[in-house]
């Protein structure tokens, strides 16, 4: 067991010890973020035409709003 150890610092064993929680956070926030723009395509879809309308948007605008990269 010793000599698995041998040659590693202090400094790069935090990197061995939570390299992997870095990866599952990006999984999660990815996740999260998922599930944020799927609300706001949900919530959009549930309006009628008056109200679209009203905002001046269509359907087809409605992943670029939820991306947040609509522009009028």
């Amino acid at each position: 067991m010793a000599t698995f150890w041998q040659g590693v610092t202090q400094a790069e064993t935090p990197s061995i010890s939570f390299g992997w929680m870095a990866r599952v956070g990006r999984v999660l926030a990815w996740i999260g973020e998922h599930r944020a723009r799927q609300a706001t395509i949900r919530e959009l879809q549930s309006m009628d035409e008056r109200d679209l309308h009203d905002l001046s948007i269509s359907p087809y605008d409605f992943n670029e709003i939820a991306r947040g990269t609509y522009k009028r």
